[in-house]
Order: C-alpha cells, then sequence, then structure tokens
C-alpha cells in the first residue's frame, strides 16, 4: 500500500474546511469523496511513488497530485465511483485525460508506473 499517512492528514484538513474555504463560494469537500480517496489510497503498492499532495477542488471534489521532474500526475475524485486523470510530461508532448473506475487500480497503478520510471504505454 502506498504511505497513506500523509495523504490521510491531507483528507483530514480537506474533511475540516469550512464552507466557502477559498473566498470565492466553495463547497465543502463531500464526505463521500473523501471516504472514497482514503479507500483507494490504501490499495496502491507502498513502493510506487512518494506521497501526493491533496488538494481541495471548488466543486466539492479533490485531488491527488504528484510531480516527478517534468512528469506531472493527476487523480481528481469526481465522485464515489470514478477518478478523472491527467497524465502530463511537457517535454515529451505527452497530455492524456481519461476516467477510470474507482476499483480500477491496475490503471492507477500503471499510471503511477509511468510517473516514476517513464514507461509510456500506459
Amino acid at each position: 500500500m502506498l504511505t497513506t499517512s500523509p495523504i490521510i492528514d491531507g483528507l483530514g484538513r480537506l474533511a475540516a474546511l469550512q464552507p466557502n474555504w477559498d473566498a470565492d463560494g466553495a463547497d465543502l469537500i463531500d464526505p463521500e469523496i473523501i471516504r472514497a480517496a482514503r479507500e483507494f489510497a490504501q490499495q496502491l503498492p507502498e513502493d510506487m511513488a512518494g506521497p501526493p499532495s491533496v488538494v481541495p477542488i471548488a466543486n466539492g471534489s479533490l485531488q491527488f497530485e504528484w510531480d516527478e521532474g517534468p512528469r506531472s500526475l493527476e487523480f481528481e475524485f469526481e465522485d464515489i465511483e470514478t477518478i478523472g486523470y491527467l497524465k502530463w510530461h511537457p517535454e515529451e508532448g505527452i497530455e492524456d485525460e481519461g476516467v477510470l473506475g474507482l476499483n480500477e487500480i491496475d490503471k492507477a497503478i500503471s499510471l503511477l508506473r509511468w510517473l516514476t520510471k517513464g514507461t509510456t504505454n500506459v
């Protein structure tokens, strides 16, 4: 499993946000999305990548963000069933977006492998 302590801490911070946390009318982060993100993170292999930044989104969702040199990977927990992802490497002209189900751990691992190893077969 991925080292989840920083993720759990980050999710705890998001759960404690107050309405209008961005001073621009942001919604509270949906507790069910927080729960789903926590369960998802606990299924990832520990040795895959360092902990991501855990970021609130104004619409009530949240995002995990990783940066490895010029590579970036984002998982946006849009609801309790799907994750939108963005893998990006500007130097190699890679900008790939898609959606995976919360239970598609193998696909998430493949994306993390791309981030950390530079594998482009994802």
